[in-house]
This record gives C-alpha cells, sequence and structure tokens, in this order.
C-alpha cells in the first residue's frame, strides 16, 4: 500500500513536471492478451497508410497500475507519451493533476469535433469534468451482468434467473440441495460486490458535501448485502474462483463447474468460447421492492498528455476519430468483450445480434431508467478505498471479525484517504494560484 500511496501522491504533483517531449508521438496502453492484441491490431490498421514519419507509436506498458506509474514518472521527466490509456478509478487524479489537455478541446482544435450523440450518456457523464467538457475518451468499457446455466437452474427447479437478492439466495439453495457444489462462483471483487451492486440498487456509495466527498456504504442495501454474503459464504453457497479446479471464475462457470457466475461483461469470450447453448446472461439481482437504477461504467479511457506538438496533437486527434468508427467499435467489442463506447456503434450491435449476450446485455444495464442516471463513483484514491474493503471483508469473511466492523472499518479508513487527497489537491492549487500572481 505505500508504494500505491507514492504513486498517487505523485500524480497530484504532475503539473511540476517540465514540458520538453521531443520523441515521436506515443499511445502507450494497458493490455496483453486478447485485448492487447486487439488494441495492436488497431494501430496497424491506423498506421498501414500513413508515411513513417506520421505514424503513432504503440507500446504496450503492461498493467493498468504499471501504465499510470510509467507515465507520472515519464511526464515528470519530460518524455511522456501524448496519449494513454488510463482506468476508470484514476479519473479523478487525472482530473486534478494538471497533466493532461480536454480531448473534446484537441478534437474541436483540429476540426473532429463531437457530435452531441456520440457517446454513450453513461460513459460521457464518467469521463467529463465538472464544467461538462469530455476530458477523456471511453475505450474499454464493461459493465457487471449475472451468467447463469439454464439447464442447471432447471435441474434444481429453478425456472428462470434470480432478478432479486432474495431469488438469488433461493436459487443458491436450491441448487446446493440438488448437489450442485458450486452454485455461484465469484472473486469477492469490490468493483462488483460494492459499486456495480450499489449503483443497480440505486445507492450512493459516496455523497458530496462542500466539495469534499465522504463515504456511506457502512449502512443501508450494502451492509444488508454483505451479511448475507457472508450468510451464503458460511453455508457453503459461494465458492471464490481461488477454489476453483481452473483458479479462475469465468472458465469454471464456461466448463459446467458453476452453476452462476456474477462478472464482467468482458468475460464474455470466456464464457462464450465453449458455445454451450444453455448460457443466460440478465442483469444484477437488486433488493426487492427497490427501484432498479443503471450500472456503473468501468473500464478504461484514453487521455491526451500535455507538451506535445501541434503534429502530435493532430495526429492523436486522427487516430481517436478512427479508433470511434463503427466498424473499428464492433471489431474491438468481438475480440474483447468491452462494450461499444459509441451510440452508432451500440445501436448497430442491437438491432444485429442473433441472440442476447453479454455485450448487448451490459449495453441496456448502462441506459438511464425513467430518467434517473446513477452517480459516477469519483472518489479520489478509489484503489486504495478498494484495497482496505478488500482487506476488511476477507477478515469479515472468514470469520475474523463482523461485518459491522469490516465496513464501519473500511468507511472509516476510506474518509481519511479522502481527507489526505482533498488535502493534496487543495495545496497543489494553491501553489498554482502563487505562481500565477504576478
Amino acid at each position: 500500500m505505500p508504494s500505491i500511496r507514492k504513486m498517487f501522491s505523485a500524480l497530484a504533483l504532475l503539473p511540476l513536471a517540465a514540458h520538453a517531449f521531443a520523441a515521436p508521438a506515443e499511445f502507450w496502453y494497458s493490455h496483453g492478451g486478447a485485448a492487447g492484441s486487439a488494441i495492436a491490431d488497431l494501430c496497424r490498421s491506423f498506421n498501414s497508410q500513413r508515411e513513417e514519419s506520421d505514424r503513432l507509436h504503440c507500446v504496450s506498458q503492461g498493467s493498468y497500475e504499471q501504465t499510470l506509474q510509467k507515465t507520472v514518472a515519464a511526464y515528470r521527466a519530460g518524455i511522456g507519451p501524448a496519449l494513454v490509456e488510463i482506468y476508470d478509478v484514476a479519473t479523478p487524479d487525472m482530473l486534478l493533476g494538471g497533466a493532461t489537455r480536454p480531448v473534446e478541446a484537441i478534437m474541436a482544435d483540429h476540426h473532429r469535433a463531437y457530435p452531441d450523440d456520440t457517446f454513450l450518456p453513461a460513459l460521457r457523464r464518467y469521463y467529463a469534468d465538472d464544467h461538462g467538457t469530455l476530458a477523456a475518451q471511453p475505450f474499454a468499457a464493461s459493465t457487471a451482468v449475472l451468467y447463469t446455466h439454464r439447464n442447471a437452474l432447471a435441474a434444481a427447479g429453478i425456472s428462470e434467473p434470480p432478478a432479486t437478492w432474495q431469488a438469488f439466495a433461493e436459487a443458491l439453495r436450491a441448487l446446493k440441495k440438488n448437489g450442485q457444489k458450486c452454485p455461484v462462483v465469484s472473486a469477492f471483487a469490490p468493483w462488483i460486490w460494492l459499486e456495480q451492486t450499489s449503483a443497480a440498487q440505486g445507492t450512493d456509495i459516496a455523497i458530496r458535501s462542500a466539495g469534499s466527498d465522504r463515504y456511506q456504504f457502512d449502512e443501508g442495501p450494502h451492509l444488508r448485502l454483505m451479511k448475507d454474503l457472508a450468510q451464503w459464504t458460511r453455508e457453503g453457497l459461494v465458492v471464490h474462483e481461488d477454489a476453483t479446479r481452473s483458479g479462475q471464475q469465468a472458465l469454471a462457470f464456461a466448463t459446467d463447474d458453476c452453476a452462476m457466475l456474477i462478472d464482467s461483461t468482458g468475460a464474455w469470450n470466456v464464457v462464450h468460447s465453449t458455445l454451450r447453448s444453455d448460457i443466460q446472461v440478465t442483469a444484477l439481482p437488486i433488493y426487492a421492492g427497490s427501484q432498479r437504477r443503471a450500472n456503473a461504467p468501468g473500464g478504461s479511457s484514453l487521455w491526451v498528455m500535455r507538451g506535445h506538438s501541434v503534429r502530435d496533437y493532430r495526429l492523436v486527434s486522427e487516430f481517436l476519430a478512427f479508433v470511434l468508427q463503427p466498424d473499428n467499435q464492433l471489431m474491438f467489442s468481438a475480440r474483447t468483450g468491452y462494450l461499444p463506447v459509441t451510440q452508432a456503434a451500440a445501436a448497430r450491435l442491437q438491432s444485429t445480434a442473433s441472440e442476447p449476450s453479454a455485450i448487448t446485455l451490459g449495453l441496456t444495464a448502462l441506459n438511464d431508467i425513467d430518467g434517473q442516471p446513477s452517480a459516477p463513483l469519483r472518489c479520489g484514491f478509489i484503489t486504495l478505498m478498494r484495497l482496505i474493503w478488500s482487506q476488511e471483508m476477507e477478515n469479515a469473511l472468514a470469520g475474523r471479525q463482523s461485518i459491522d466492523l469490516a465496513l464501519r472499518q473500511t468507511t472509516l479508513r476510506a474518509n481519511e484517504l479522502l481527507g489526505l487527497f482533498h488535502q493534496m489537491h487543495q495545496a497543489q492549487a494553491s501553489i498554482e494560484s502563487n505562481e500565477a500572481t504576478p
């Protein structure tokens, strides 16, 4: 944890960096595997008809965390990329770091302004600054869904996937009674069990007051869900992915070892690869009597860094426009399991899909319901909050402390982090104000 704290402290001081980039324009991305291969092919396709001197150099930098760390170090050394992929939870840090230029301004400067209906509304909200200007271009988008095996449910006397947590609990017990050793598999990740479930439930994880954020998830539906999860775990109804034969939750479900799976839409390619005909994808359960709201977006976006030439920004704007072309959006989605980020590509996919998939369901789950959007969670140091939640919940699920205590301590520790984040950026704003004063 200290190393991560140091990383984000450095990010808060990004404006102190020198601005003297002279190398060819680079795009740093954060994926390997199928997603990394798809990104590399996007870059090759973009560059294929261009002169060598007018190509974007695309470089994989490892994981999301590694890419962020390298970007901070490179920017401060004056040798950073013109374009970088950053994961969703670093959005508030990037917004306040002073090291980026709003992507909407870059595109407008180069006569590629986004039409108002370009992006899915949930994604545009998440990556817009406080003035409504799009700060980063949505890229690898995802959300969470429920995967079920129709045959396993039917064998246990269950006619349809559970839409409520109460029905989910009944399904778990029916599956276990029918001999299913793994009723549901899960990784207990906070992105799903805290952030996604709370958004679908219409519950705010944090509230903003007097310009500061405060977490409040130690009460209400999240506390109730975690107590239910603890009970399901004690009964052996929920299996952690580490306890499966493959050690991977999507694969454990895909191979019929587990009857249900709560996971990202990004798991679709693994789940669907077995070609089993009984797989269904539905929205996350909510508690009966609740009003369902839109899921929260996850994934990553593309940020334009300061300190580069007009030529670099022109090249970046052309690449960003290329990525948004419907054919490229659909290719990237098909190969990675990520959602299309544009309304045009999403509409085309949904109108031509022969059967429901995690991608089409995920797009629906992000839609505003009754005109009521879910508030985006954009607190500082979210990665650290997730680590704290995971530590405290691991102890609670193992019986070493109560769920009430785990969530009280998580909320307390996370709010202390928010206080630190606020202080850091207040100090930075003061420095910038003093430097601007003659």
